[in-house]
């Protein structure tokens, strides 16, 4: 998952379903990127890696601008709800899946499970020192949903 199709045009490698494999060429049109992997020389080969998820090395992400952070570190990290001055720990990040519109967080907390829809109005801060992810509390009211066991 990425917001920048074009950063594949600079990989060296990535690993699909755990396989490291060489970028002989990139092509990107679009939202689309096209890839050549060393030692995939045939249209069937190509084919049965497709819709797989490409994996990178984490020395070879794109540098984050202040705000942003990558998904896979949300997961394990504690929600913290900003009511006011204070805070309330929500639960730990089981999931984060992307649909398109929003992501969706699955969260544990003491209640059962909790999802809901990342979306600006959480005003969202991750705290990477205390792994912590903090949303403002009156929103995540507005579009949190329980499954209470």
């Amino acid at each position: 998952m990425t917001n920048d199709p074009s950063r594949f045009c600079v990989l060296k490698s990535a690993y699909i379903d755990g396989r490291l494999y060489k970028l002989s060429a990139v092509r990107v049109s679009g939202d689309d990127v096209f890839l050549r992997l060393s030692g995939i020389d045939d249209r069937n080969a190509a084919e049965l890696l497709r819709g797989k998820y490409i994996e990178i090395d984490r020395a070879a992400a794109v540098a984050l601008d202040d705000g942003e952070f990558f998904i896979d570190d949300l997961v394990g990290a504690m929600l913290v709800a900003r009511e006011g001055e204070a805070t309330r720990r929500i639960g730990t990040i089981q999931s984060v899946q992307s649909f398109g519109a929003a992501d969706v967080f699955t969260v544990q907390t003491l209640r059962g499970e909790m999802t809901f829809a990342f979306v600006k109005a959480l005003n969202a801060e991750f705290n990477e020192e205390a792994n912590e992810l903090y949303v403002d509390g009156d929103r995540l009211k507005e579009v949190a949903v329980y499954d209470e066991d």
